[in-house]
């Protein structure tokens, strides 16, 4: 699930940006949260400054009226994540060139003139920043897209620990760094996808990167999340 952070000084607007933001994702069923909206941008930067990647998009007011500003804090976004999108708002044309000079890479830049453009920029900004990391655009992030129910979702793989199989047909228990989904999928298509994908048994895909340690005379693999997968005497040697 993709995250969405908001840094927006004036009250008003950021309830604004924050409706704007949950009333697209649940029209258009994008796969994103509001993660943190926040009229302080120290409360922003304390929160995301110990991440390496963001995995979402910011919407951030370029004049904060604070020792940070939208700039500052977008160029230390990008520092950390060159794939994360940027959308700087502003009733200050004039600073729109500092993001430039600041090479931010910004997706969109938003005037605060006008309600209904901000709704509509919001939202092509949301639908632009799934279909980004959901495609081959976002080069440096792999990504396992799946499906639970009707709704098509993806993780990036780092946060993928292993998949088994599901008791229902045609169906995969998914464990992440978040809890566990059932989605629709199997296994061989799956492990095509990431060369950390390692299968170790008809029933287990692990993520080696995961893995903590392999008990070679049980088979058992335990993971990252206190979990266990389990070898098969074949497939286990994949590990090696």
């Amino acid at each position: 699930m993709l995250s969405v952070y908001i840094c927006e000084d004036d009250p008003k607007q950021l309830d604004m940006l924050t409706h704007f933001v949950q009333s697209y994702i649940m029209i258009e069923e994008l796969d994103m949260e509001v993660t943190l909206a926040t009229k302080d941008p120290h409360e922003l930067w304390t929160y995301i400054k110990e991440k390496d990647a963001y995995y979402g998009i910011f919407f951030l007011d370029i004049d904060l009226r604070t020792s940070i500003d939208g700039i500052f804090l977008g160029s230390k976004i990008k520092q950390k994540d060159r794939n994360c999108k940027l959308v700087f708002l502003t009733t200050h044309d004039e600073k729109m060139p500092l993001t430039f000079k600041y090479k931010l890479e910004a997706l969109d830049y938003i005037s605060k003139d006008d309600r209904s453009i901000i709704r509509d920029r919001v939202r092509s900004a949301l639908i632009e920043t799934q279909n980004f990391y959901t495609t081959s655009q976002s080069k440096d992030t792999e990504i396992l897209p799946f499906k639970v129910g009707n709704q098509s979702r993806f993780l990036p793989i780092d946060q993928v620990i292993y998949l088994e199989t599901s008791t229902a047909k045609h169906r995969l228990i998914l464990h992440h760094e978040e809890g566990q989904l059932e989605i629709y999928g199997n296994l061989t298509d799956i492990e095509k996808l990431s060369n950390n994908f390692i299968r170790v048994h008809h029933a287990f895909l692990v993520n080696k990167k995961h893995v903590l340690r392999l008990d070679k005379s049980t088979r058992e693999i335990m993971m990252t999340n206190g979990l266990t997968a389990f070898g098969s005497v074949r497939l286990i040697k994949n590990l090696f």
